[in-house]
């Protein structure tokens, strides 16, 4: 192995304890959609110096990094900037080069005015669709999701257009979950699309990750 000086094993030599700390730490990285992998790399202080992920290429890096900062600090109390997260991303089988990935959605609301800001991305490109109405808090959910489908028909350049047919929650046993079914309207007449999603930590985000799956399998043959 060579002349090499003990300070380089430092970030090897760590309690068993702390050891098992970490495992749990990656093991907790790898429960999150689209993680593949996760390696934590200490400095010498034994704080966290790096934190390398492999996920599945149909993932939002800038998602997956906000996800692991949320999980750091919401699960084990570590604060860890950004910069510090590297994201590698492997290929599927399937050519997804057309699919469109969540990116961030905003909704504001008053007494009388809603706003919904949803915006997806492709090939590091943003696409967002944008609804500014009457606050219907009953019918919130048929709103995020036009938002959503107004950003997918700005990637398609408005060759498409798309209808909320009907939003619907559902019970698996302990689990809730959002089923979306949307109509897809183009010159070759009408076509119904259906898609999923488990309700998470923002609901919001759920109805837009279902109407994702609805579209996307459709978009894949754009």
């Amino acid at each position: 192995m060579g002349n090499i000086p003990v300070n380089d094993f430092r970030n090897f030599i760590i309690s068993p304890r702390f050891a098992t700390k970490i495992e749990e730490i990656e093991k907790s990285i790898n429960k999150l959609n689209g993680v593949l992998f996760s390696k934590i790399v200490l400095a010498e202080d034994q704080e966290i110096k790096e934190v390398h992920v492999i996920t599945k290429d149909f993932c939002s890096p800038k998602k997956i990094t906000r996800d692991i900062e949320s999980l750091l600090i919401a699960k084990h109390n570590i604060s860890v900037d950004y910069r510090k997260i590297s994201i590698a991303q492997v290929k599927d089988e399937k050519d997804y080069s057309h699919r469109l990935l969540f990116s961030d959605i905003s909704v504001s609301s008053s007494d009388e005015n809603l706003q919904v800001i949803v915006k997806l991305e492709n090939n590091h490109q943003t696409f967002e669709g944008r609804i500014n109405c009457a606050n219907w808090v009953k019918n919130r959910e048929y709103i995020i999701a036009r938002a959503a489908l107004d950003a997918i028909s700005s990637y398609l350049n408005g060759k498409v257009f798309f209808q909320v047919d009907e939003i619907r929650k559902l019970k698996l046993d302990s689990k809730e979950v959002v089923l979306i079914s949307v109509n897809l309207i183009n010159s070759q007449g009408k076509e119904n699309l259906v898609g999923a999603a488990l309700v998470g930590d923002d609901p919001n985000e759920t109805v837009v990750c279902a109407i994702l799956k609805a579209v996307n399998r459709r978009i894949l043959v754009k």
